[in-house]
């Protein structure tokens, strides 16, 4: 089990996926957190009656968009700056925040049918305890009136608030605690992380050589001459390319179908289309009225479209106009567009004689960078057998010490250190995966030439250990209590993920579509 949560952690979109079981562990009722936020939801909010109805209880719309401005800024926070508001929607944050607020009425739900209370004299240990409610550290009962107030409407609501809240956690801490992790699996765990390795490494990167390589004409021909076969298997392998269907470039106006109705935005949509028919020019209607924020600052510009590339409804729509001409109305996931045709560019079969001479020096392009690099890294791993370490080989440019960086294709080809990594890493800092590299490393001791050349993404790579640590059984005492606790947290996120989903199997569930349209959702100021 714990490999497969290693396994699953990866990434930043992973840590999206996990989000909601972060806000099990997290969520607090400080000022202006979810379940305390300042009443009017998220900025751009929509109020469409309910955002879901679990088991015959509504939860409703605020508590959504609260969700929403929690997920939208960790993801931010996370990335560390802005992204288009379109993109935030196709990452599906709008459903995340949906998930999260169903889980959270299915666990108190759960917990509320479990027996589970909290009493009066907790509650008000609670609430006494909250700074926000305090004045010169001590509770102060004004501030608490006008506070719960503000940010619940009434301080009755405010304590109802809580007293879910300490519900939904008291439930999850039953269900983490049946976790346990044993003895063996906290030292294979200590083992893992204990056991590490760093290397030092020269890439000779198939992209630089292969810039580098620039076979002639007659070359070209004598090597399709010779490759014929070869040639043929790479044109049929690669049919798509030689056989471009029609696209067409072209600028769209959109209105989103919101909590306003389909009506509001078709009716939307026919006025742009009418500006557009009485002669205004098509970017700056879509510049003013246009609600994809990717776009309307180009005038509503989107690049090419290609059939399979873009919905459905409205690839057919934009590839069945001619240059210049505008669409009618068209419907597609994200609303009514409006179209208009920049530049056709016609379907275009290649055959594999005009193909070929192309194909050919592609094909003569890598096979001569592959051995120029292969020889590169052979001599490398030679001079570093007999005692040169890397960067005396390979030096970075440093005109202090009049030293020049080899260059190949324009790219230096210098030195470079790893950092640490352990025995498990599916990928290698700077390297990423090569899990023949990986094993090498830990079969050898500290300052070892390592004893071939090895494929990478990237290119090949001649490599030396320049980091060795073993686990030192003398450690495992200090280390086994941290390793446990984040072995039973890491444990217990999954099993209340698993538990979370069979109260989500047998729960009645009523997801306002509103919201998973796009409404409800925050705007980046």
């Amino acid at each position: 089990m714990l490999d497969r949560l290693r396994a699953n952690k990866r990434g930043i979109f992973t840590w999206i996926i996990v989000g909601g079981i972060v806000f099990i562990f997290a969520v607090n009722f400080g000022p202006g957190s979810l379940s305390r936020g300042n009443g009017s939801g998220c900025s751009g909010g929509v109020q469409a009656g309910y955002a879901a109805r679990v088991n015959g209880e509504t939860i409703p719309p605020l508590e959504f968009e609260r969700a929403y401005q929690q997920y939208f800024n960790l993801f931010q926070s996370q990335v560390g700056g802005r992204l288009p508001q379109e993109l935030l929607q196709q990452l599906g944050l709008g459903q995340r925040a949906l998930d999260f607020v169903v889980d959270r009425e299915l666990v108190i739900q759960e917990a509320r049918e479990r027996g589970l209370r909290v009493t009066d004299e907790e509650l008000v240990s609670a609430v006494h305890a909250d700074p926000a409610f305090q004045v010169n550290g001590v509770f102060d009962p004004e501030t608490f009136k006008e506070a719960t107030r503000r940010v619940a409407g009434s301080s009755g609501r405010y304590e109802a608030q809580v007293r879910e809240e300490h519900l939904y956690r008291r439930m999850l801490s039953a269900v983490e605690q049946t976790v346990k992790v044993s003895d063996a699996e906290v030292r294979a765990e200590w083992l893992r992380e204990a056991d590490r390795a760093a290397l030092a490494f020269v890439l000779f990167p198939r992209a630089a050589f292969e810039a580098d390589a620039k076979p002639s004409d007659a070359d070209v021909k004598a090597f399709a001459d010779a490759n014929a076969d070869t040639v043929k298997k790479a044109y049929e392998a690669n049919a798509a390319r030689f056989d471009q269907k029609k696209k067409v470039r072209v600028r769209h106006v959109l209105a989103r179908v919101g909590p306003q109705g389909e009506d509001a935005a078709r009716k939307k949509i026919d006025e742009a289309a009418a500006r557009v028919k009485k002669g205004e020019d098509f970017a700056a209607v879509a510049g003013a009225v246009s609600e994809d924020e990717n776009t309307k600052a180009r005038g509503g510009e989107l690049g090419f479209v290609t059939e399979g590339l873009f919905d459905e409804a409205f690839a057919q729509a934009a590839l069945a106009l001619e240059r210049g001409q505008v669409s009618a109305p068209v419907r597609s996931a994200s609303g009514w567009h409006l179209v208009k045709a920049e530049e056709v560019v016609p379907a275009k079969k290649t055959s594999l004689d005009e193909a070929r001479p192309a194909l050919a020096r592609e094909l003569l392009v890598k096979e001569r960078a592959s051995q120029a690099a292969r020889a590169r890294a052979e001599a490398a791993l030679a001079a570093a057998k007999g005692g040169k370490t890397l960067a005396e080989l390979f030096p970075a440019e440093d005109a202090a010490k009049k030293t020049k960086a080899l260059t190949v294709g324009g790219r230096p080809v210098v030195a470079q250190e790893t950092g640490t990594f352990t025995a498990d890493s599916e990928v290698l800092p700077k390297l990423g995966s090569a899990p023949a590299l990986a094993a090498d490393a830990f079969a050898a001791q500290r300052g070892a030439v390592l004893p071939k050349v090895y494929e990478t993404p990237e290119g090949l790579v001649v490599a030396t250990v320049i980091a060795r640590e073993r686990p030192d059984p003398a450690g495992f005492d200090t280390a086994s209590a941290s390793v446990r606790n984040r072995l039973r947290q890491e444990a217990g996120q999954q099993v209340v993920a698993a538990w979370m989903k069979s109260l989500r199997d047998g729960a009645r569930i009523e997801i306002n579509p509103v919201y998973l349209a796009g409404g409800g959702v925050p705007q980046q100021q």
